[in-house]
């Protein structure tokens, strides 16, 4: 479940810088595959919204590696469940 809160943050962080600053690849798949929204006030959206979900999958992939690792080194855990019985 955190790790659908770290793609939503890096999302609207990279839409968001997207939307002031032409960044790869977003700009480059704009440019070679919807050249007709070029010059467009929407071009800056679609950028952002394409550099959003790159960026934030690729953030969400390396983040889910480093907690399996972190997870896979910690150990296992014990887990002590305790059933209390009424009268």
């Amino acid at each position: 479940m955190i790790g659908a809160v770290v793609f939503v943050i890096a999302f609207v962080l990279f839409l968001v810088i997207s939307l002031v600053i032409n960044l790869p690849p977003g700009f480059w798949i704009v440019q070679e595959l919807i050249p007709d929204i070029q010059g467009t006030q929407y071009a800056s959206l679609v950028t952002g919204i394409i550099n959003g979900v790159i960026y934030g999958v690729i953030i969400w992939i390396i983040y889910s590696l480093v907690k399996m690792v972190y997870d896979g080194r910690k150990g296992p855990q014990k887990i002590v469940v305790e059933a209390e019985v009424k009268k």
